[in-house]
């Protein structure tokens, strides 16, 4: 009987070693993934800001007899103004690839890995699992990833995609959808993009 109980006990500890080394394998390859979309997404971003900033700069300086005719405070107010356009337009785009990553093939697995992700670092009870209505398809696999239950409800405050956790005991929020990481860059952009205007 010992022996047997040994033989299960071994068996156990075994399983649970190989899932450790799966679970951490697949954070691994979430995390790398997420990080080459932000990468991808970054370096996008920066190229364009490049290219549009050269055409400015070159617009401007021919038209700089007549830049000078205006007050400082004009020219202020249109640098802003244009500085604005290209911030909106960089942003457009990198909005429009954020929406075709969302419907393509990968992202199902990337919300899936994420959850997991989160599932890990963060795992609450009583929570509440926050989805656009076009993903609400993917619950079942979300709370499967996360480990345990979650009250799932539609947010009209995602629009792109991803997912909110919401604790209201904790008062925690979790905020993995792709509209606040967009618009989190835009402070990284404004200070790296050199379109500051002093």
């Amino acid at each position: 009987m010992e022996k047997k109980e040994q033989v299960f006990l071994y068996m156990k500890e075994e399983i649970e070693r190989l899932a450790s080394k799966e679970e951490e394998k697949i954070l691994n390859e979430a995390k790398e993934l997420e990080e080459e979309i932000y990468n991808q997404i970054k370096a996008e971003a920066k190229k364009d800001a490049d290219v549009l900033l050269d055409k400015e700069l070159a617009e401007i300086s021919s038209n700089a007899s007549v830049e000078a005719s205006l007050s400082q405070e004009e020219k202020t107010k249109l640098l802003v103004t244009k500085r604005d356009e290209y911030v909106a337009d960089i942003f457009n785009q990198a909005k429009e690839k954020l929406v075709a990553f969302v419907n393509s093939d990968e992202y199902h697995g990337y919300l899936v890995d994420h959850m997991k992700s989160i599932g890990t670092t963060y795992q609450m009870e009583n929570s509440t699992l926050y989805l656009r209505q076009e993903d609400v398809k993917y619950q079942a696999d979300l709370i499967s990833a996360y480990g345990i239950d979650l009250d799932v409800k539609t947010s009209d405050q995602i629009k792109i995609g991803g997912f909110i956790i919401e604790n209201k005991a904790n008062n925690v929020v979790i905020d993995e959808s792709l509209d606040f990481a967009l618009e989190n860059q835009k402070d990284w952009f404004y200070k790296t993009s050199g379109l500051m205007i002093k």
